[in-house]
């Protein structure tokens, strides 16, 4: 036998509008946006280390031993250099704008650097003949090639012709992958107000032992008072040194050190050969697994959440990766002569925004300034240097020795 229990419709009623008035506050305020202002000053510091020919060029430590064997890819080369650039934009503008950064002990470069935006007026425009291209112009091919390992993968090498392009013929396969970073740095014309270091008034070397360890304060005609901390996890990567050597499959090996602290790696090469008369080939490769086009958007900065994207589909190779082999197809293409290979060690990123977020989405938060500290370590070698033993300079006839690469000797006309 069933037992019915009376509907009660007042009861029923009150239950669901206690739940309703309960559960509305929390609806709200999750549908609720925090309002948002600022910041008022953006302050970015890049902080880059430099080995091999970038390190040489720039006055990196270690001799010219070592600068000499860390550009031509031998290894046990430890020539390397530090740069530094601030940049300070702000919604409020002076003219000149100029600021001091207070720099910790660790940096090795006095007490303060300075900050100073000079006003430039703007460029004015003015209309060029385009050049036209003539056959006796010579023609120039780019043969773009991707992927580590012994051979190319399918659809290799996408072919970009000047004649044709110049002829109004664009090619349909340059579908590429992509680099999602819409990060813009402070900027002269981007922001109202601008100053950095280094500039006219004050560039100095950094030293190769500097270090941003320690508590920076920035004051400006143009800004609030900003500070921070940078700790260990967020100084200068170690230098990357890399080396190069003849692989077995007909290609060519890169291996690197490991860089502490690195969010992943990505490498280029670059190649000529002469194909006839003022006819060349430029052969550009890079280590993605992915179809990539070139890749120099991979050789600077990019915010960790990027990279991290980039290595999950083996764009960047991953921090534990220390070697790549350049296909053999590369090499062929390019008559076996690489003349650059670098790689990009990406770093951590440090982000600082003062005040801090309120807790409450009902308070508006009104940002003051907000810091970003980025790294990277990076370098350059000349690979088709690095493995001509003295047998193989003294077989070589003097007059191509003197002269250097087939492709720049004919494509340029010497």
């Amino acid at each position: 036998m069933r037992t019915i229990i009376p509907f009660n419709r007042p009861f029923l009623r009150t239950s669901i509008a206690i739940a309703v008035l309960t559960a509305l506050p929390i609806a709200l305020q999750a549908q609720q946006q925090q309002k948002v202002s600022g910041p008022q000053a953006r302050y970015w510091v890049q902080a880059e280390t430099r080995s091999g020919m970038a390190g040489m060029m720039a006055g990196g430590a270690g001799g010219m031993g070592a600068a000499m064997s860390s550009m031509f890819g031998r290894g046990g080369g430890s020539s390397h250099t530090k740069t530094l650039k601030l940049d300070l934009g702000a919604v409020r503008d002076a003219n000149p704008a100029t600021g001091q950064h207070t720099i910790p002990p660790a940096l090795n470069m006095g007490e303060s650097l300075p900050l100073f935006g000079e006003k430039r007026a703007p460029r004015e425009y003015v209309e060029r003949d385009v050049p036209q291209w003539e056959e006796r112009d010579g023609n120039m091919r780019m043969l773009f090639f991707w992927g580590c390992g012994e051979n190319v993968g399918p659809g290799q090498p996408v072919v970009l012709d000047t004649k044709e392009i110049m002829a109004g013929r664009l090619p349909t396969n340059m579908r590429s992958a992509y680099v999602r970073d819409n990060t813009r740095g402070p900027a002269l014309g981007r922001d109202r107000g601008f100053a950095d270091w280094p500039n006219a008034n004050d560039n100095p070397s950094v030293p190769a032992s500097a270090s941003m360890v320690g508590d920076h304060a920035v004051s400006s005609n143009i800004s609030p008072n900003i500070r921070f901390f940078v700790s260990a996890a967020n100084d200068y990567l170690d230098p990357v040194n890399m080396a190069s050597a003849n692989d077995p499959s007909g290609g060519m090996r890169l291996t690197w050190s490991a860089v502490d602290r690195s969010l992943g790696y990505f490498a280029t090469a670059m190649g000529m050969r002469e194909t006839a008369p003022r006819t060349a080939d430029m052969v550009m490769w890079n280590s993605s697994a992915q179809r990539m086009l070139g890749g120099e958007a991979l050789m600077g900065f990019l915010p960790p959440a990027e990279v991290n994207r980039l290595v999950s589909e083996r764009i960047v190779m991953s921090p534990s990766t220390t070697d790549c082999v350049i296909p053999k197809q590369v090499l062929e293409a390019a008559g076996g002569q690489i003349f650059m290979s670098s790689l990009n060690a990406f770093g951590p990123e440090l982000n600082v925004v003062h005040p801090p977020r309120p807790s409450d989405v009902r308070v508006e938060w009104k940002q003051e300034y907000a810091v970003k500290v980025r790294t990277r370590s990076t370098t350059s070698i000349m690979p088709m240097m690095s493995g001509m033993g003295s047998s193989d300079r003294d077989e070589r006839p003097s007059r191509e020795r003197r002269s250097g690469p087939s492709g720049f000797r004919g494509f340029f006309g010497r």
